[in-house]
């Protein structure tokens, strides 16, 4: 009988698995972004003994014109390329990148050279960490300066050099080891508006990375390409790239200015756009082929074929534009032509440029020196890596964050939202607000204006409403505007609420039900007369806001005997409309009052000599002008410009004993009293 076999399983069939392959961490792998007009420069490198290691870089395209003269016009697009070479980098080199240091561009760029003196008497020796603190100090204390001069807008301090520091009166190349009083740090600060920084630091947000250092572009350049033992020489470097022309001087052993010029390749481009009738990114490629000829089509859909000599006859007048801008640059911030120029980036390769430039500087042609792989100094990369000339910006954002002073970024949260700062300032809440654009009207907000007038001689206050103040947290706990703010602090501000003004109708005070204006003759005279409000002596019936200031009075001379009264006319002698009326007759528009013995009313004046009155207990007499009948707003104005205000600021107006009309009429001995 045979036996069976025991089963077993094959190889063959058994489940394989593939060890997955997992991410390593960033560590102290260096990432830096060149985030340019045309392209995102990423790359990774580590500083080693001897200077740096390049361990990879990826290079992409924008899809779309997202950025002009080196600002980002479309975040989104831009982040999306920046994402694109993160992934890149990240997949070939299986690293996780969380962290990455960029660098800032931009045509509003600004300098400032600004001393500070550090106190170093209490130290046995001055250290390195004394050093670095008084280089911090100086760029804080130039921030505050140009703060002080631009309050209006705000900035951000995106770099800086150490250009001289002095010991006690005595310049020094290297303070430390040396005993002293007074260390005097001198430093070029640069600035952009806080926008660009932070349409750039949105970007990186976008792509998932944290922004863990800033610099300035030519700051970054000038790093890669002279070296602190070249900086003795009086050397200018200029980084042409697509949007902008990146200018740094150097001379005496520091780095003593930089500039920005919003002109560069890409006006080139443009110049091949308009001449050949192509879009932008074929005349890009047209400008770039290095084949002795191209053929192109043209937006007419005609096709042609071009020459390199065409090409650069084509490009000629925008390439001497733009030599002549980047010689104005380099005298403007050298102030004058300088011993050597280096021309690094892309546009450093367009033909003819550094001759140019010579000749626009003055220099011989020798002293200029264009791009090449040999001017990125101190750092090394594999042979599979292309590295040149346009790479100096990204090679030197990666030497400056481990170098010197960066601008790391301190993030703190206001009211939900992550407020960046650079981590040289010693920020209060009030700064904060600034930057997140709340205006100080929010903080601290006015209490209503009061509305003061007088009502029948009676003055009337009316107070605004008192206002909300804001209210202010810093990690839950009450704080002030002065109230400093750290990294990783949370912040909440309910703004403060402005009170209401005080505000009243003429409807408040008085009741407006049947009144009405109407216009009556007295003796030959027109006379207003009705039931009215005067408003700084102007009848109205109708309801309207009361003015700060005004002074209003009810005037009751809607009956004949009212009206009779008032003129000092005996209502049984007088006529209405040339027949007698009762005293309780209602007044017409347009009725027509005489008196029968208009002598009683009392002995003529004399218009040569005026009306005698008392005022205020003194004889006078008021002249009569025009031989108009003066009323008593004319007595007014003749002790005061301000009518009106004289009023308001008198407690007492009155006539014969009795309260005021602004248009009662002035009659031979009456007893006035203004006080």
């Amino acid at each position: 009988m045979e036996q069976k076999k025991p089963r077993t399983t094959s190889k063959s069939t058994a489940k394989k698995t593939t060890p997955r392959r997992t991410k390593k961490q960033q560590g102290d792998i260096i990432f830096a972004l060149d985030i340019g007009t045309r392209t995102v420069v990423g790359v990774l490198a580590e500083k080693t003994a001897d200077g740096y290691k390049l361990i990879d870089m990826e290079t992409r395209a924008h899809e779309s014109r997202s950025m002009t003269d080196g600002q980002i016009e479309d975040i989104e697009a831009v982040a999306a390329v920046v994402k694109s070479v993160k992934s890149a980098l990240e997949r070939r080199q299986l690293i996780k990148l969380q962290r990455v240091c960029i660098a800032a561009a931009g045509r509003a760029l600004r300098t400032l050279r600004h001393s500070c003196a550090h106190d170093v008497s209490s130290k046995r020796v001055i250290s390195a960490g004394d050093i670095r603190e008084a280089e911090l100090e100086a760029v804080r204390s130039a921030e505050e300066a140009f703060t002080e001069e631009n309050s209006t807008s705000s900035f951000y301090c995106v770099g800086h050099s150490v250009i001289s520091l002095t010991l006690d009166g005595y310049k020094v190349s290297k303070p430390e080891g040396h005993r002293g009083n007074e260390l005097v740090t001198e430093v070029i600060a640069a600035f952009l508006p806080a926008y660009v920084v932070e349409s750039l630091c949105a970007a990186v947000d976008l792509a998932g990375l944290e922004t863990a250092g800033l610099t300035l572009e030519p700051i970054a350049a000038i790093n890669a390409v002279v070296p602190k033992e070249l900086r003795l020489i009086n050397i200018v470097m200029c980084d042409i790239g697509a949007g902008t022309s990146d200018v740094a001087a150097s001379r005496d052993g520091s780095i003593t200015a930089y500039g920005m010029a919003t002109i560069a390749g890409d006006e080139m481009t443009e110049a091949l756009m308009k001449q050949l009738l192509v879009d932008f990114n074929e005349a890009e490629r047209i400008k770039t082929c290095t084949e002795p000829q191209t053929e192109y089509t043209d937006i007419l859909f005609a096709k042609h074929t071009i020459t390199a000599e065409q090409v650069s006859e084509l490009i000629r007048p925008a390439a001497e534009e733009l030599a002549q801008t980047i010689c104005s640059e380099i005298l403007s911030a050298n102030g004058g032509a300088p011993q050597a120029v280096f021309l690094v980036g892309g546009g450093s390769k367009l033909s003819g440029l550094p001759e140019l430039v010579a000749k626009g500087l003055g220099l011989d042609a020798s002293r200029v020196a264009v791009g090449s792989r040999e001017m990125i100094r101190g750092i090394t990369a594999p042979k599979n890596i292309q590295l040149d000339t346009e790479h100096a910006t990204p090679v030197g954002i990666a030497i400056t964050a481990s170098e010197g002073v960066k601008y790391d970024f301190t993030t703190i949260t206001l009211n939900g939202r992550k407020i960046r700062a650079l981590d040289t300032r010693r920020l209060t809440v009030f700064e904060l607000c600034t930057l997140a654009g709340i205006k100080p009207e929010q903080l601290m907000a006015r209490s209503g204006k009061s509305l003061t007038y007088t009502a029948d001689g009676e003055r009337i206050v009316l107070r605004g409403t008192p206002s909300v103040p804001a209210e202010m947290s810093l990690n839950g706990r009450e704080c002030s505007v002065n109230s400093q703010v750290r990294k990783g602090d949370e912040v909440v501000i309910v703004p403060a609420v402005p009170g209401e003004d005080a505000a009243a109708l003429i409807s408040d005070q008085y009741d407006l039900s049947g009144m009405s204006v109407i216009e009556v003759n007295v003796n030959g005279r027109s006379l207003t007369a009705g039931k009215y409000i005067l408003v700084n002596g102007t009848p109205t019936a109708a309801d309207a806001e009361i003015e700060n200031g005004a002074v209003l009075q009810h005037v009751r001379l809607a009956t004949f005997g009212e009206l009779a009264a008032h003129e000092g006319i005996p209502a049984e002698s007088a006529l209405l409309n040339g027949s007698p009326a009762t005293a309780e007759q209602l007044l017409s528009d347009g009725d027509v009052v005489t008196s029968a013995e208009e002598t009683k009313a009392g002995p003529a004046a004399d218009e040569s000599e005026g009306i005698p009155i008392v005022f205020n207990g003194t004889p006078a007499v008021f002249p009569i002008t025009n031989g108009r009948q003066p009323v008593f707003l004319d007595i007014l104005a003749a002790f005061s410009d301000d009518p009106t205000g004289l009023l308001a600021g008198s407690s007492t107006v009155m006539i014969n004993g009795r309260l005021a009309r602004l248009d009662e009429v002035i009659r031979p001995g009456d007893d006035i009293v203004i006080e």
